[in-house]
């Protein structure tokens, strides 16, 4: 049977590599003084021991990758619970320094009305609004609170007491659309009336109403006249946001800012006016 010539040429070259790897074999053996047996074994098994070493050192990396990655993990999970006590602790931080400032504000309310009786008292419930139009504080009779008594906080007026009970009072701020003051505007003298108004206290602000001659401009300072019944004179109020002349043309609106901050209102100085004290 004859053979093609491709597999001739197959032949052909299955040979010379079969002699290529014999002479290599002869030449290591005899230069490295290596058995030939040795020689061929090593020759033969040396692709399978690269594959091998090389198979071994790829899941070697795997191996290692996967470590890391777990330890990845880990060190991702720790650096959360750090950074989530960071803000705990900041957000601690914050709070103790608004509640240190409100306390160094009452008392630089309490050192500027020396002349009268102080104490501080904590808001402990609000009506269903967003903001602090009347509230209840937890001082009441035990404590010697009176209807009238003044309540200031943030540097300003915050209203009055209306009614007391044994352990609590109800208080009326001056946002609320049932409270009128006498005022006075600082730079030019002027006195008029602040009401409370239900469309303007849920922007937190206070209506004057005031002499169409008054100059009143924007930014001027507001505080209590010494027309006021319940107020003692010259209680810081609030500032001038916007004014407006009435249809009338006889009298002109102010929109006042109150120094006081009704949605975050916590703790007030209670000043009592009573002459017998």
């Amino acid at each position: 049977m004859k053979l093609s010539q491709k597999a001739k040429k197959k032949m052909i070259i299955v040979g010379i590599s079969v002699v290529a790897a014999l002479s290599v074999t002869v030449v290591l053996g005899v230069k490295y003084n290596i058995s030939i047996l040795s020689s061929i074994a090593d020759v033969v098994t040396y692709p399978f021991k690269q594959g091998i070493h090389f198979i071994s050192n790829q899941v070697k990396e795997v191996g290692d990758y996967f470590v890391n990655v777990e330890n990845l993990i880990k060190e991702n999970e720790e650096l959360k619970l750090q950074n989530d006590r960071l803000v705990y602790q900041n957000t601690m931080l914050t709070q103790y320094k608004g509640e240190n400032e409100s306390l160094k504000e009452l008392l630089s309310l309490k050192q500027r009305y020396e002349e009268y009786p102080t104490l501080g008292a904590n808001v402990i419930a609000k009506d269903t609004s967003n903001w602090y139009k009347s509230f209840n504080i937890d001082k009441g009779l035990i404590q010697n609170i009176k209807e009238d008594d003044v309540l200031l906080a943030d540097g300003g007026l915050v209203g009055h007491v209306t009614k007391v009970n044994p352990l609590t009072s109800v208080a009326l701020s001056i946002i609320d659309d049932r409270s009128s003051i006498s005022v006075k505007v600082v730079r030019t003298g002027d006195t008029g009336i602040l009401r409370g108004d239900v469309e303007l206290g849920n922007d937190g602000l206070c209506k004057l109403e005031i002499d169409v001659e008054s100059e009143v401009v924007k930014g001027d300072q507001i505080i209590t006249s010494h027309l006021s019944d319940i107020y003692p004179p010259g209680i810081p109020i609030g500032t001038v946001e916007e004014v407006t002349t009435g249809k009338n043309g006889l009298t002109q609106y102010a929109y006042i800012k109150p120094f006081v901050d009704f949605k975050h209102l916590e703790s007030v100085l209670i000043i009592s006016t009573d002459d017998e004290e």
